[in-house]
């Protein structure tokens, strides 16, 4: 059967569209008939635009002792839509640090970010704390190298005890909806941990995260 522009118009609106020119007719589940779909930041991952990056390191058994990841935001688009966690095998607390002031090319640089689709050659606007900043890395810090970097701490949009042996602390609600921050751009993140208590304690930081260029209209 032949369309007419209005029949057409009304059907290719009921399309989902896959590409320049293909569309498809959406499928629902054989069983409960509802719709297929995934959430946004499962897309970023497929979309090969989803990033993490960790430390890991144990401290000396010393109270107020810390350890960090460094990142520097783009200047512009991407924005990175990020969640964060901590752990700690003895007690801490976590901080999550915006606009700090840290020397130039102290920390471990160039320490990698990994792609959430281990297939795609798509890489991270994100930048570590050497001289020329290295996009696609971060920088990582131990006490010893915090210590010798003049750092402050800027604005301190969170600071939360991480409890002795706890799994994973998210920096913010129970789920992702409400764990997201959105970092500032062009700004430079410290994510820290402080011992709370003089005992040699495994730090570990997990940040997660997609980076999305506003869409236009």
């Amino acid at each position: 059967m032949k369309l007419d522009d209005s029949a057409y118009r009304f059907f290719k609106g009921l399309l989902f569209k896959t590409g320049d020119v293909d569309y498809q007719v959406p499928r629902l589940d054989a069983i409960t008939h509802a719709q297929n779909v995934i959430d946004y930041a499962h897309h970023e991952i497929h979309d090969g635009f989803s990033f993490s990056a960790y430390y890991t390191v144990t401290t000396a058994a010393t109270d107020a002792h810390r350890s960090a990841i460094y990142l520097l935001t783009p200047a512009t688009s991407p924005d990175l839509h990020m969640i964060i966690s901590f752990s700690a095998s003895y007690a801490a607390i976590y901080s999550i640090c915006e606009g700090v002031t840290i020397d130039l090319n102290e920390g471990t640089n160039a320490v990698a970010i990994y792609n959430r689709d281990r297939n795609s050659t798509k890489t991270s606007g994100a930048r570590d704390n050497a001289t020329a900043h290295a996009a696609n890395k971060v920088t990582t810090f131990t006490e010893a190298e915090i210590a010798g970097a003049n750092f402050t701490a800027g604005t301190i949009i969170r600071t939360v005890p991480v409890v002795e042996g706890a799994v994973p602390k998210p920096a913010g609600g129970a789920s992702r909806d409400t764990q997201e921050y959105i970092l500032k751009r062009g700004t430079p993140y410290v994510f820290l941990l402080t011992n709370v208590g003089a005992n040699a304690n495994v730090h570990h930081i997990l940040l997660d995260w997609y980076e999305l260029t506003p869409r236009e209209a």
